[in-house]
């Protein structure tokens, strides 16, 4: 089987999570905020432990968010009503930007905490 990443691969998929969006965007706030709280509580004694709890809750809320901003763009596609073909051309390119770019978004806030973690272990 062909795996092959597409607009309509991506609304597929946000479609099927489209009941989601509210709730990761809510998560996404409280997160932030809850990032806030914790950041003002850190100081130079702070256990190791906290401070990776803080940088965790920063990166699941930026990924929360990046998954609603995913399932509100590829909930629709624009190109799957327009009866204009240049309409229909423009609308494809941007559908095809957006996927490139939400196929790099995606996964970016795991890989980046990924990194932190070994990086700042390793020294």
């Amino acid at each position: 089987m062909l795996f092959s990443i597409s607009p309509e691969l991506f609304n597929y998929i946000a479609i099927s999570f489209a009941r989601f969006k509210w709730p990761l965007l809510t998560w996404s706030l409280f997160l932030v905020a809850l990032f806030i709280i914790l950041q003002a509580q850190i100081q130079f004694n702070t256990p190791s432990a906290l401070v990776w709890l803080a940088i965790l809750i920063l990166f699941t809320a930026i990924e929360s968010l990046i998954v609603a901003a995913f399932i509100f763009f590829f909930q629709v596609l624009p190109s799957t009503k327009e009866e204009n073909k240049t309409w229909f051309k423009f609308y494809r390119l941007i559908e095809w930007c957006e996927t490139i770019l939400f196929t790099v978004l995606l996964p970016l806030p795991i890989v980046l905490f990924i990194y932190a973690f070994i990086s700042l272990q390793a020294t």
